[in-house]
This record gives structure tokens, C-alpha cells and sequence, in this order.
């Protein structure tokens, strides 16, 4: 049995993680941790399991095994750490960090304290994904030549526990804006379907909505359009918003020389039309809506390697290949011009 201490009992945690931790026979949510006042006490209160006063009290008591990191992406680097320091594994929302720097010490420090490092992109974890990443390998489509994918949804205001207060719209809480919050799903998912890595990136992040309780606009960005190019010749395009008013909206298009898969279109949820003009459609035991929220099987995959010592199924190097991906991006739309990833 694996004990689990929850930091940041905002939505993710109580949207994704708690449920699925607390449906997990190998796993039990023993305790919360919060900055805001009382967060915890109603997280334990609501779940079951001991609220922690301090980040110190909760990462020293010996009943805890791993960490699950629910807050701002600038905090996770410093959590992190004191985590696996305190000879915790842990399990660290995407971006896995603000900035290239950080993530670094994160994977430093993990291989230091010889414990785990997972990231949380679940979306590897969708049916669709993993049919898609199974044909590609497959060949079903030939060589692979460019791709689109987009992810929109309408805010995080509208699903976080602060409403528009919400950390998401600070840089000093994010870092970034939708092009950290959703495009690291994104960035991260066409790596690991592709099977590359980014050579270099186009970005365009404008800000066009969004605004502060007193009505000004977000300093960070809301919309983020970036062209890439992949280490392996593929040429993809990335689309991420936080105006998509209609809820999720997860299409991505996989274009081979002998075909074309498509992802969630609204028929089926994996649609394959080949060259010759014959089709392959693919469903399976649920077939979501683009704008359900799924629990995927990442924080059992977690409580797995721990369990059998194994390599994590999203490393802190894959999370690194992301944030290395987003300064890149960051530094295109400042510059107007294509940048390459550097590693």
C-alpha cells in the first residue's frame, strides 16, 4: 500500500487525482497540503485522510511514500525537490516546470535521491492516443509526413477552485499562460506518437480575451499557434486555446503518405481513410465526448513503478523535453523567428 500526500487541493486534484487514487487498491490518499487556509482541512474532511498545517510536518512524517503536486507550475520545482529530498517519489502536474533551469534540478535531484519522478501527461493515456500511436507503429498510414492537433477549452477560470482569481492567469504563479497550461499536453502527446523529439519551433501566443476582475487583459497569452518541426523529418502543427467556448475541443490529425487518421471526430473517436478511398473506423467500450473529462490510468501507473521499482511511465527527462520546447516557443513569439530547441 502506497500513502499518498496530496499538495494543492484545488480542481486537478479533486477532478482527477483524488478519484483516481482513492479507486486504487495499492493506494490510499493519506494526507493533504494547501497554502490557503482551511484548503486541506476541507480536502480531508471531504475524502478522508489528515490535513497538514505545514509543507515541513506533512513531508516528515514517515507514513508518507509519494507526493502528488497539484499546484502553480512555478512552485513545482521547489515542492519537488523538497519532496524527493525528504525521500518521497513523486508525481508532478505538467509543465513540470517554468523554465528549462528548473526541470533540470528537478531530474538532478531525483536521480540524487534515488527516488521517482513522474509527470502527469495523461493524455498518452486515451484510448484514441494509444490507438493512434499503435497504427502509426504499425504503418498503417506509411510514413508519417506532417500532422495538426489542437486542444481548447474555455478557460481555467472555469474550472478552478478561484475562479477568475486563479493562478493560471499569473506569471508569477504559471509562468506561462495556454501555451504551458494546454499546449504541454499537446507537445508532449505528439513526442511520444511521433516517437521524436522538436528540432525547432514557429510560435504566434497572442492574448485576445482573457481578462482580470477589473477588466484588463491577462498578461499571458490565451491563444498559442505553433508550427514544428520534428528531429525524424515530420512537420506538425499545434493549436491551444482558452477560447474554445464550446468546452474541449482535443481534434488532431495524423496525415501519412498513405493515409489519414483522425482523432475524436464526431462519428467515431479514431477514423482511418486510406489512399485508395477505403475507411477503418475504431471504437471502443466508451467512446467520450471531446468535452468529457476522463480519469486516465497515469496516478495507478505511478503507484506501479513504485511498487515495482520501474521506470515511471512519463520520466522527468520526457517533462524536461517539454519545457525545453516551451522556451523555445517562448522565444520564437518574442523574436518573431524560427528557434531551435536546445538541449
Amino acid at each position: 500500500m502506497v500513502h499518498v500526500l496530496i499538495i494543492g487541493c484545488g480542481g486537478i486534484a479533486g477532478l482527477r487525482h483524488i478519484p483516481a487514487l482513492s479507486a486504487n487498491p495499492h493506494a490510499q490518499v493519506y494526507g493533504f497540503f494547501d497554502g490557503a487556509p482551511g484548503r486541506a482541512a476541507q480536502a480531508a474532511e471531504k475524502y478522508g485522510g489528515k490535513a497538514y498545517e505545514t509543507l515541513e510536518a506533512a513531508l516528515s512524517d514517515p507514513m508518507i511514500d509519494a507526493v502528488v503536486i497539484c499546484t502553480p507550475t512555478r512552485s513545482h520545482c521547489n515542492l519537488t525537490i523538497q519532496a524527493l529530498t525528504a525521500g518521497k517519489h513523486v508525481l508532478c502536474e505538467k509543465p513540470m516546470a517554468a523554465n528549462a533551469a528548473d526541470a533540470r534540478q528537478m531530474v538532478a535531484a531525483a536521480q540524487a535521491s534515488g527516488k521517482k519522478l513522474m509527470v502527469s501527461h495523461n493524455q498518452r493515456r486515451y484510448d484514441p492516443h494509444i490507438k493512434a500511436k499503435e497504427l502509426l507503429e504499425k504503418g498503417e498510414i506509411g510514413r508519417l509526413l506532417t500532422y495538426r492537433t489542437f486542444l481548447g477549452i474555455k478557460g481555467p477560470e472555469y474550472a478552478s477552485v478561484d475562479g477568475i482569481n486563479n493562478g493560471y492567469f499569473s506569471r508569477a504563479q504559471s509562468g506561462r499562460g495556454v501555451m504551458s497550461d494546454v499546449g504541454s499536453h499537446r507537445i508532449d502527446l505528439m513526442h511520444y506518437i511521433c516517437g521524436a523529439r522538436y528540432q525547432r519551433v514557429l510560435s504566434y501566443t497572442p492574448t485576445l480575451d482573457k481578462r482580470m476582475p477589473d477588466g484588463s487583459l491577462i498578461e499571458l497569452d490565451d491563444n498559442a499557434m505553433s508550427i514544428v518541426e520534428m528531429e525524424n523529418g515530420v512537420v506538425g502543427l499545434i493549436v491551444n486555446s482558452w477560447t474554445s467556448m464550446s468546452g474541449n475541443d482535443r481534434i488532431t490529425q495524423l496525415f501519412g503518405a498513405e493515409g489519414v487518421i483522425t482523432l475524436y471526430r464526431e462519428d467515431h473517436p479514431v477514423v482511418v481513410e486510406y489512399k485508395n478511398g477505403t475507411t477503418a473506423t475504431f471504437d471502443f467500450p466508451h467512446n467520450p465526448a471531446q468535452s468529457e473529462t476522463v480519469i486516465t490510468d497515469i496516478d495507478a501507473l505511478f503507484i506501479r513503478c513504485i511498487e515495482e521499482d520501474t521506470e515511471p511511465f512519463v520520466t522527468g527527462e520526457d517533462g524536461l523535453e517539454v519545457v525545453l520546447t516551451l522556451d523555445a516557443m517562448e522565444e520564437s513569439n518574442r523574436t518573431g523567428t524560427w528557434v531551435e530547441v536546445h538541449r
